[in-house]
C-alpha cells in the first residue's frame, strides 16, 4: 500500500475544499456584518452632525434670550425711575399751597403721568418676566442639547469601537482560514506527488484510480452492458483498493470493520471467531457490494440515491431501490427490447444483491415489479 492512499488525497480534496466553502461562508459573513457595523458609524456620524448643529443653534437662542433680558431690565428699570419722578412731580404738585382765587393747584397732568409711569412699569415686568421664562427655556433646552450631544460622541466612539473590531477580528478569521487553506493546498500537492509516484511504480492502483474517476461523457457513446459488466467486476486485487479507499473516507463504513475487527481480537476461540466472521460476512458484503456498485456506477448521472422509494402502480405501492442513478449524463443501452435504454437526463433504478448462485437468483422475483 502507498504511503498516501488515493482516500487520503480524496480527505485532503475535501477538506480543502470544506476550508473554501468555510471562507466564502465567512467572507460572506464579513461582508455583511461589516456593512451593518459602517451603517451604524454613518448613522450615529449623522447624529453627531445632527447634535452639534442643534447644540449650536441652542447655545445661540440662550445666548439671545440673555440679550433679551439684559434690555428687558433695562428697560424696567428705566420705567421704575419714570415712575418715581413721575410720582416725585405729582408730590410737588400736590404740595403747592392755593392760589389768591382759592383754587386748587392743577395736578391732572401729573396724574396722568403718574398712570402712564405705572402703566410702563407694568409692561417692563411683563416683559422681563417673559424674557426670564425664555432664558429659562433656553437654557433648559441648551442642556439637553449638550447630554445630546455627549451622547452622540460616545455612540460614535462605541461605533468607531464596534466597526474597528468587526474589521480586525473578520481579517484575523480570515487570516486564519487562509493560512489554513495554504497548509492544506501545501500537504495536497505533497500528497498528490506521492500517489502519482506511487501510481508510476504500481499500475494496479493507477488502473482503480482510473476506475474510481470514469466519465463516461468522455468518449461520446452509449454505456452499452458490456462497459457495466468491466465496471462490475472487479478483480480481487482491485476489491482490495476499494476496500482501502471505503476504510478511508467512508465513515459508516470504517466503524464497521472496526467493530469486526475489535470483535476478532476480543473473540475467545474458534467458535467465537467463526461468529464473528459470519456476522462480518452479512453485514459488510452487503455493504461492500452496495459501496462497490455505487461507484461503480454514480459517474453515469448528476445524483444518486440509496433505498429510494420507487413506486409501482397507482395505489400508491412502492419498493425500496437500492440505488437510483438519475439525470443521466450519457444514453445508457441494456437490449434492444423496450424498457432496455435511458436517455441523457433519465433515470436508472438497480438492485443490489451478495451471496451464492441460489440466492440471487431466489431474489430474482424481488427485483421484478
Amino acid at each position: 500500500m502507498a504511503q498516501v492512499s488515493i482516500g487520503q488525497v480524496e480527505n485532503l480534496e475535501d477538506l480543502v475544499s470544506g476550508l473554501e466553502s468555510v471562507r466564502e461562508a465567512l467572507d460572506t459573513a464579513c461582508r455583511e456584518q461589516i456593512a451593518v457595523a459602517v451603517q451604524n458609524y454613518d448613522e450615529v456620524c449623522e447624529e453627531g452632525l445632527n447634535s452639534t448643529g442643534m447644540l449650536q443653534n441652542a447655545v445661540l437662542h440662550e445666548q439671545t434670550a440673555e440679550q433679551n433680558i439684559n434690555r428687558a431690565g433695562q428697560v424696567f428699570e428705566e420705567s421704575h425711575a419714570s415712575l418715581s419722578s413721575a410720582q416725585s412731580a405729582l408730590s410737588s404738585c400736590l404740595e403747592q399751597s392755593y392760589d389768591d382765587d382759592e383754587r386748587c393747584p392743577d395736578c391732572l397732568g401729573d396724574y396722568f403721568g403718574v398712570a402712564e409711569a405705572e402703566a410702563m412699569v407694568e409692561h417692563a415686568q411683563s416683559l422681563l418676566e417673559q424674557a426670564r421664562a425664555e432664558l429659562y427655556v433656553s437654557t433648559a433646552k441648551r442642556i439637553c442639547m449638550e447630554q445630546r450631544f455627549d451622547l452622540a460622541k460616545q455612540a460614535q466612539g462605541l461605533a468607531t469601537c464596534a466597526l474597528e473590531q468587526v474589521q480586525q477580528e473578520c481579517n484575523a478569521h480570515i487570516a486564519t482560514i487562509e493560512q489554513a487553506i495554504a497548509l492544506g493546498v501545501t500537504r495536497l500537492n505533497s500528497a498528490q506527488r506521492a500517489l502519482d509516484a506511487y501510481f508510476s511504480i504500481n499500475p494496479s492502483s493507477a488502473q482503480f484510480y482510473v476506475w474510481l474517476k470514469w466519465d463516461p461523457a468522455k468518449s461520446g457513446r452509449p454505456v452499452t452492458p458490456d462497459i457495466l459488466r468491466d465496471r462490475l467486476n472487479l478483480s480481487s486485487e482491485q476489491r482490495r483498493f476499494l476496500q482501502e479507499y471505503l476504510y478511508d473516507c467512508n465513515p459508516a463504513y470504517r466503524r464497521q470493520v472496526d467493530k469486526y475487527r475489535n470483535q476478532w481480537g476480543t473473540a475467545k476461540g474458534d467458535t467465537e471467531r467463526n461468529i464473528v466472521a459470519r456476522k462480518a460476512r452479512i453485514h459488510l458484503s452487503g455493504e461492500f457490494g452496495e459501496q462497490m456498485v455505487r461507484h461503480a456506477l454514480a459517474p453515469l448521472g448528476g445524483q444518486i440515491e440509496t433505498q429510494g422509494r420507487t413506486f409501482v402502480g397507482d395505489n400508491g405501492r412502492y419498493t425500496k431501490t437500492d440505488l437510483l442513478v438519475t439525470n443521466l449524463r450519457v444514453p445508457v443501452i441494456l437490449g434492444r427490447s423496450d424498457g432496455m435504454g435511458a436517455p441523457v437526463g433519465g433515470s436508472m433504478a438497480f438492485e443490489v444483491k451478495c451471496g451464492k448462485a441460489e440466492y440471487l437468483y431466489y431474489q430474482k422475483d424481488h427485483m421484478t415489479f
